[in-house]
């Protein structure tokens, strides 16, 4: 994590994991206005930039399985890219 100007920035690797927990989160708890309108525009693009890879399959294939909640924004993805073990 690298810090500019008083702002964290992730790098490229890991944005689109980063988005998608926010996602995730702003799901799971809403009314909490844990994603701001103008980052909610910046995660969409962290999101198609740097899409799902296998370790995030399996990351919330295992925390499915142990808590037995989906996230839909990761799981979604990785079955789109046929990555999504069962």
């Amino acid at each position: 994590m690298e810090i500019k100007d008083r702002k964290a920035v992730p790098p490229p690797g890991k944005r689109g994991d980063i988005a998608r927990t926010y996602f995730y989160m702003d799901w799971a708890y809403p009314g909490h206005g844990i994603i701001s309108k103008k980052n909610r525009k910046l995660f969409k693009a962290w999101d198609k930039e740097e899409p799902v890879d296998a370790w995030e399959c399996e990351r919330c294939r295992r925390i499915e399985g142990i808590q037995g909640n989906e996230n839909p924004f990761v799981k979604g993805k990785c079955v789109e890219r046929g990555i999504w073990r069962h």
